[in-house]
């Protein structure tokens, strides 16, 4: 009995061990200081995934905005603010992503949109 209970003990401790691990070691903090998994999409992926169809992939434009040009980027210049309310509620023919995006996508998009240069 005192075998059993010490293999169970052991196998607790081992299991416990190892979803810590692996939970340390999928999870990392992203430039603008929210943590993300390991999982998550770059903001460049999330781009190309939700926002490239309109914006093209390189941001340059399309069906939607250049968002490279030196008067857009100086919209948002000092803070993300701006870019993240837009992504979130959208509007003038952009659709609102605050339903389907996280806040920290929406955040790593617009991180991702202040890089773009034309």
């Amino acid at each position: 009995m005192l075998k059993i209970k010490c293999i169970l003990a052991f196998s607790f401790v081992l299991l416990a061990a190892f979803i810590f691990l692996e939970n340390s070691l999928m999870r990392t903090t992203l430039p603008n200081g929210f943590v993300s998994s390991a999982q998550t999409l770059s903001g460049k992926d999330l781009f190309k995934n939700s926002c490239a169809r309109c914006h093209g992939d390189t941001g340059t434009g399309g069906k939607g905005p250049n968002l490279t040009t030196e008067k857009k980027q100086a919209k948002w210049k000092d803070s993300d603010e701006k870019l993240v309310n837009k992504i979130t509620k959208g509007g003038f023919g952009m659709p609102k992503f605050g339903k389907t995006l996280k806040p920290e996508e929406i955040k790593a998009i617009a991180a991702y949109v202040r890089t773009l240069k034309s």
